[in-house]
């Protein structure tokens, strides 16, 4: 099933059809309290989000997933929790949204929700803070674009660069011309077809983010037969896995996160890498050698991060702060020197500190 976020706002303000529209939703229901849409992205979903609310919607709330009943669900609960004029997401769609969120956001710690097993993260849209969207960074993001196929670049650019925070500064047909494009171009963000002439996808990031000196993110692109190879794209710091299906929209908030420092992976590659990980974890009846350097705590978020628990909802469950939760994060990073959450879950589940449930 693929991913998709979910709308709810109580009571449905004059015109919200057309702001659905507008952003590309999809109305799935209306009722007498309100109205439920999805979207492909989380970044429409919230740029729809702020449009109702300055439209008039009292209540609103958003969530995203690959299941459409559980999104539908915490959307459902999270407009019911909020409070007038008061627009909520979870933790989930907050990190998706990202760059590309028309309003700023804050976090509004973890809520135990009706009917939903673990406490939500959220984080607030402050929608009445800013007169309109504007773009969040100063500069575009850099992409470069690395397949052998002529027509599927064509593609991917037509996509990237209709976007005003996007920008495509280079391609390759490639690996060995994927490395020096990078090297001398130095972007934020290259996707990376993982199946390439002369040189792989796969050797191409390797020698990418093995460089120091390089600030570039990998997004790798793959085709469903492939899947094989998303442990060893991962354990190298790639910060994404992408099926080459996938909606466009699902490809650009993938390069939003990993242009902001963190990854994101296809839903159905997520389970193939958790599947390759129970084969290759081993028992731990002690902290491993590698992790020697973490505290007890930091050690007990790193196995809440393996779990795919979000700050908020690691902070519920450790009963701290938010913010203290981010910095043990940070801190975990920095002292193994990993990239990202995804490159530490890896490393949690290969020294078998986590175990697959």
């Amino acid at each position: 099933m693929p991913f998709a976020a979910v709308l709810r706002v109580e009571p449905a303000p004059e015109g919200a059809a057309d702001a659905l529209r507008a952003h590309g939703g999809l109305e799935a229901s209306r009722d007498i309290d309100g109205v439920t849409a999805t979207f492909v992205s989380a970044a429409e979903a919230v740029a729809c989000a702020v449009d109702l609310a300055r439209a008039g919607g009292e209540r609103i709330g958003v969530d995203a997933g690959e299941n459409d009943f559980d999104a539908t669900l915490v959307a459902t609960r999270l407009a019911e929790a909020a409070s007038t004029g008061q627009v909520l997401v979870s933790e989930t769609v907050r990190l998706l949204a990202g760059q590309g969120a028309p309003a700023p956001m804050r976090a509004a710690g973890a809520l135990r929700l009706r009917g939903v097993g673990q406490p939500v993260g959220m984080a607030e849209i402050l929608h009445g803070d800013v007169p309109a969207p504007a773009p969040a960074r100063e500069s575009p993001i850099r992409v470069v674009i690395a397949d052998d196929q002529a027509l599927l670049r064509a593609g991917f650019r037509v996509i990237v660069e209709a976007e005003p925070d996007m920008t495509v500064v280079g391609e390759a047909s490639d690996g060995h011309v994927a490395v020096d494009v990078v090297r001398r171009l130095r972007p934020d963000v290259v996707l990376m077809d993982i199946r390439m002439p002369e040189l792989d996808g796969l050797r191409a990031a390797e020698a990418i983010l093995g460089d120091a000196d390089l600030p570039t993110a990998v997004i790798m692109l793959t085709t469903f037969d492939s899947r094989e190879y998303v442990y060893d794209a991962l354990r190298m710091g790639a910060s994404g896995f992408l099926l080459k299906d996938a909606p466009a929209a699902r490809l650009l908030d993938a390069i939003r996160v990993a242009a902001a420092g963190d990854a994101l992976l296809e839903p159905s590659i997520t389970r193939a890498l958790i599947e390759q990980l129970a084969h290759v974890a081993a028992p731990a009846d002690r902290p491993p050698e590698a992790l020697a350097t973490l505290t007890a705590r930091e050690l007990e978020v790193l196995r809440l991060m393996a779990r795919g628990l979000s700050n908020a909802e690691i902070a519920a469950k450790l009963v701290l702060g938010e913010q203290t939760v981010k910095t043990h994060v940070g801190r975990v990073l920095g002292k193994l020197g990993l990239r990202d959450r995804v490159q530490a879950v890896v490393l949690a589940y290969e020294t078998g500190l986590a175990r697959p449930r």
